[in-house]
């Protein structure tokens, strides 16, 4: 090929790249810090084989963000440490698209669970937007509505597993539930009486009448009475505060009972050490949101499974949810409005 003549000038250039930030389609979120919270852009999620993405209508408040914006250990067993960190867990919704392989459900049903609480869970229902495995979803009942549903899916999926799986409980025995006037108590009262357990509830003064219509068989105030007094009295002992311990419940047990905490923590690690060498054991729950249990409970909602909502928040409003849920004098859970709210 000849060379070009003296006088002409040989230009070149390269097509700038595609702007992939501009085309990503995003969605509002909300971040959650020791200092404060703020109204975040963050990428839409985008729904994998056998996965469904939920436009989420309500959330809740739970023990577990005030364990992780503090920093506290538990918290690095909950959420990943990402920038932004959007939290939250229990939601429910309408399911907005669909990936490959789901056929049971479509765009538009309503919806319900909770996102997984471990070290890698990058996502939070404090968003407009959520994606999960169908089985981690089930249908919710046309007659419970979003707010109750958010308020119990991660409580009453605790609860049920706690006591069914992990503490073997059983028709005709007998558990005490430790917290009873919490989010998680109060439920746990109410599924352990659906499993045909004899309930004991130990709560402050002020729950004792809630306690009681939950279905407790039994209510011991914490306040004029100590609920660690007596001997081999319960098939299982479930602290769903994570206040307690193996070693100060462990008396409490019958043999071949079991003591069920919600939280890890030095405590929990000297109970499984213990027990090792007990006919009593110890346990800690690590809730999954499970499609059959979702629907067990769904039903029990349905049935009339007592859920105390203490307060509703619009998602704008997240830092007063957040602060309610530790406030004194909380009676039941702290929804938040993630639909319209912002």
């Amino acid at each position: 090929m000849p060379s070009p003549p003296r006088w002409c000038t040989v230009v070149s250039w390269t097509l700038p790249a595609k702007d992939t930030r501009a085309m990503t389609e995003t969605m509002r979120a909300m971040e959650a810090t020791r200092d404060d919270v703020a109204l975040v852009e963050v990428p839409v999620p985008t729904p994998g084989p056998g996965e469904v993405r939920v436009n989420v209508a309500s959330a809740a408040v739970n023990a577990a963000e005030g364990k992780v914006i503090s920093g506290a250990f538990a918290g690095r067993f909950l959420h990943a440490r990402t920038s932004p960190r959007v939290l939250g867990w229990d939601f429910a919704g309408t399911i907005d698209a669909i990936g490959d392989g789901v056929t049971d459900l479509a765009t538009g049903d309503a919806v319900w669970g909770h996102l997984a609480f471990a070290g890698s869970q990058r996502q939070g229902t404090y968003a407009e937007y959520v994606t999960l495995p169908r089985d981690a979803v089930a249908a919710k009942p046309a007659d419970v509505p979003f707010e109750v549903a958010a308020a119990a899916a991660t409580c009453a999926m605790t609860s049920l597993q706690a006591m069914r799986d992990y503490g073997r409980l059983a028709a005709g025995q007998k558990v005490l539930v430790i917290g009873a006037g919490g989010g998680v108590g109060e439920l746990a009262v109410g599924i352990a009486k659906r499993l045909g357990a004899h309930v004991t509830g130990v709560c402050s003064t002020g729950d004792v009448a809630r306690v009681k219509a939950a279905g407790a068989n039994v209510v011991i105030d914490r306040r004029s009475a100590d609920p660690y007094a007596g001997e081999s009295a319960y098939n299982v002992v479930f602290d769903t505060p994570a206040v307690a311990s193996y070693g100060r419940c462990a008396r409490l047990l019958r043999p071949g009972g079991t003591y069920v905490t919600t939280l890890p923590d030095g405590a929990l690690i000297t109970g499984l050490i213990r027990s090792q060498f007990s006919s009593r054991r110890c346990r800690f729950v690590q809730v999954a949101s499970k499609r059959a249990d979702l629907e067990l409970i769904g039903g029990w909602l349905s049935d009339g499974l007592q859920v105390t909502i203490d307060s509703r928040h619009e998602i704008n409003a997240l830092g007063a949810a957040l602060r309610r849920q530790t406030e004194p004098g909380r009676t039941g859970r702290v929804v938040v409005e993630v639909a319209g709210g912002w």
